[in-house]
């Protein structure tokens, strides 16, 4: 197995037939809200299962230091990587068989903004999340402006701590992250060294790196699908160097080691003049109430 903390005896079919309905309910519930908004202003949770506390560990050990010294080493240099302050990039996104073109924003201390876009039934679908560091929170913005809603749980977990470029491997994050090496393991056939990073709140993510390039090849933690935690990862398939930083421009999704998706990067700028606006919450929307005039 690849990842260390499967969910023992899990059966594929289930895997993917809650894909399948996570997908389908995005869809109705993107075309229901043309009529009507939602009922509430904050996402519901993911209903949890009983889990045992996670210990965190007091400090990074030395072996986790070294393979993250060797993956900034081998993909481009330290140097290069203290430069990278924040990635915009673009592409397509294919989950289940749904396809959506998508721009991101990441930065070095953390913050994200994912803009979907994609066309059903006749109509343009719009759909923006983001973290500001604080919130996460998603809105609809067509083809109609709906009341943006918060993230909570496991799902605002997931897209807060599981980036899709920058890593926590840097000023300013790596010094809120403890990480700790944890075993080898196989990554679609090659070996890796598996490193596991507990975040600001003890968010547990994992990281593995190539046993002989010294590259990080997979990277995730707990997600949600169909309100039922799953295990969600990205696995690099290819690389290219971005301003001296050698980054991945293809990711599968994987659910439960199934694959269920991939993401395309087409564009990679970095550095880039952003406005720290981006990631804020909109103002709510305030409805117009309209006058009824009396004829005369």
């Amino acid at each position: 197995m690849e990842t260390l903390f499967f969910v023992k005896h899990r059966k594929q079919a289930f895997v993917m037939s809650m894909l399948m309905m996570h997908f389908l309910c995005s869809f109705a519930s993107s075309l229901d809200a043309q009529s009507s908004g939602p009922s509430q202003e904050t996402a519901q949770p993911a209903e949890e299962a009983e889990e045992p506390a996670i210990v965190r560990p007091k400090d990074s050990d030395s072996t986790s230091q070294k393979l993250i010294n060797n993956y900034l080493a081998s993909s481009g240099g330290r140097k290069a990587h203290k430069r990278l302050l924040n990635i915009e990039a673009s592409g397509t996104i294919v989950e289940g068989k749904t396809t959506r073109q998508f721009t991101l924003v990441e930065t070095r201390d953390g913050k994200r903004r994912l803009t979907y876009t994609w066309h059903h039934l006749g109509r343009d679908y719009k759909v923006v999340r983001a973290f500001d560091g604080l919130v996460a929170w998603e809105q609809q913005q067509l083809p109609k402006v709906l009341p943006h809603v918060i993230l909570n749980g496991q799902e605002a977990q997931h897209f807060k701590c599981q980036r899709w470029l920058i890593q926590p491997f840097g000023l300013p994050l790596s010094p809120k992250y403890v990480f700790q090496y944890q075993s080898t393991a196989r990554v679609n056939g090659r070996p890796t060294y598996l490193v596991v990073g507990y975040g600001p709140k003890n968010e547990r993510s994992w990281f593995y790196f190539d046993k002989e390039t010294s590259l990080l090849i997979r990277y995730g933690g707990l997600g949600v699908i169909g309100n039922v935690k799953e295990y969600m990862d990205y696995r690099a398939t290819h690389f290219e160097y971005v301003d001296g930083v050698l980054l991945p421009t293809e990711l599968s999704l994987l659910v439960e080691d199934s694959a269920f998706g991939k993401i395309t990067f087409e564009s990679i700028k970095t550095n880039q003049k952003i406005d720290s606006g981006i990631f804020n919450q909109p103002p709510d929307i305030v409805p117009l109430l309209r006058s009824k005039h009396t004829e005369r």
